[in-house]
């Protein structure tokens, strides 16, 4: 009584629980079709990450080549400033002695 028991409740248990080939053909079937998809798609934006890192780095040498540029006009307008503060000062210098120049012969004209 009790192997029937047991029997009669096991079978449906042992039954319901398998699956057939076909079944789990169609159901691997549709995971490897969306793989697939998924595969595409991955290889599709590696490609596009690759092309943006090739198109970034030219850009960053671009960059650095115009500060290069830059820093090289900014270093030529710099020295020409500090040539025409210099030519400035040295005019200031001439034109304060003439000045002086002129007072003094202002004042002796005086004088006489």
């Amino acid at each position: 009584m009790k192997l029937t028991f047991l029997i009669v409740i096991a079978v449906p248990f042992m039954v319901s629980g398998c699956a057939t080939k076909g079944y789990v053909s169609r159901q691997l079937d549709q995971v490897s079709c969306k793989v697939d998809v998924l595969e595409a798609k991955s290889a599709s934006l590696a490609e596009r990450v690759n092309s943006l890192e090739s198109r970034l780095a030219t850009l960053e040498n671009q960059v650095s080549q115009a500060q290069l540029a830059n820093k090289a006009m900014l270093d030529d307008a710099t020295a020409r400033a500090d040539g025409s503060a210099q030519r400035a000062e040295a005019a200031a210098t001439i034109a304060t002695q003439a000045a002086e120049r002129a007072e003094k012969m202002f004042e002796l004209e005086q004088k006489k």
